[in-house]
């Protein structure tokens, strides 16, 4: 199955998570948006399929581009806490 295929059936099983964008249209989500929602809102097998399907180290790349240095984000505190120990330790 090809990667964009893969992305495509990921985020048609998770389009609940992402109600206040067009469903037609969640293939264009950029990663930065899948890769918030996924963290911030999916199940434990949501976010390994999604590193599964991007790799850890563009997903920890794209979560620590969105929190490093910025007081104010959309992550949960105890989402960006815990991904931030756990990028830091397994991304590496």
């Amino acid at each position: 199955m090809e990667t964009s295929e893969k992305i495509h059936d990921f985020l048609i099983r998770n389009r609940d998570l992402f109600w206040h964008f067009d469903k037609s249209k969640l293939d264009t989500l950029p990663l930065d948006v899948i890769v918030e929602y996924i963290l911030n809102y999916g199940s434990q097998d949501d976010v390994k399929e999604l590193i599964s399907i991007f790799g850890i180290k563009k997903v920890s790349e794209t979560f620590f581009k969105n929190t490093k240095g910025r007081q104010r984000t959309n992550y949960f505190p105890e989402v960006s806490n815990f991904f931030t120990l756990y990028f830091n330790r397994n991304a590496h």
